[in-house]
């Protein structure tokens, strides 16, 4: 097989694998899994992220701080969980409604 045949062979099983950049896996650290947390709550339009604390230890987050009533505890809860590396999630929220 010649060098142009199996540039385009290879080049045909990047695209059909998706492409030819591979994924980087997120940095898991405990301090980087709160540091993505508290920037999605941030960014989240229904949790009021100003009153939350965020501690991260072996994957476990935990969530400290006011909120304004359960509907906002859920969510922060929920955004939470979406973070990759996050592996439980521990509320110490407290209602003020």
């Amino acid at each position: 097989m010649s060098r142009h045949h199996v540039a385009i062979a290879f080049s045909m099983f990047m695209v059909a694998c998706g492409g030819a950049t591979p994924r980087i896996a997120p940095n898991t650290t405990d301090e980087s899994i709160a540091v993505r947390v508290r920037t999605a709550l941030l960014n989240d339009p229904v949790v009021h992220a100003s009153e939350i604390n965020v501690a991260a230890q072996n994957g476990v987050v935990v969530l400290r701080g006011q909120v304004h009533g359960q509907s906002e505890a859920n969510a922060a809860i929920a955004v939470a969980r979406r973070i990759d590396g996050v592996r439980d999630v521990q509320s110490e929220l407290q209602t003020n409604r």
